[in-house]
């Protein structure tokens, strides 16, 4: 398997998520709306779920390789949306800083997507 691609692959999804949301965070995040977020959600999970079900796939990863994927794959970005989600206002200048606390949850759903991928049915050792 090669580390170094489904690290650096982790590290620029976060880069532009992170740059798309910094200009139109405030058009698609609607952190007031409960019935967005309750849609949004479970999306979210489903369609992180099926990136790195995609991924492993590309790669022909076998069952062992994919939880080491997963975890280079989303290793960068927990580490920088720790920070992220603590400088919100500066980083998200255009969303409301009330906002922070759904979009960190948000973000702990997208990973828990791609930690949950390994487990699916799928490639086997």
């Amino acid at each position: 398997m090669n580390r170094k691609l489904f690290f650096g692959l982790g590290f620029v999804i976060w880069l532009l998520a992170t740059i798309v949301f910094r200009a139109f965070g405030h058009i698609i995040f609607l952190y007031e709306e409960a019935a967005y977020l309750r849609l949004l959600w479970p999306l979210t999970f489903a369609a992180m779920l099926a990136l790195a079900n995609a991924l492993f796939r590309w790669q022909k990863l076998s069952r062992s390789q994919r939880f080491e994927a997963a975890a280079l794959l989303v290793i960068s970005g927990m580490l920088l949306d720790a920070f992220v989600t603590q400088l919100f206002a500066w980083v998200f200048p255009n969303m409301p800083a009330e906002a922070a606390g759904s979009f960190a949850a948000w973000l702990l759903i997208a990973y828990a997507g791609v930690l949950m991928a390994p487990f699916m049915p799928g490639a086997e050792d």
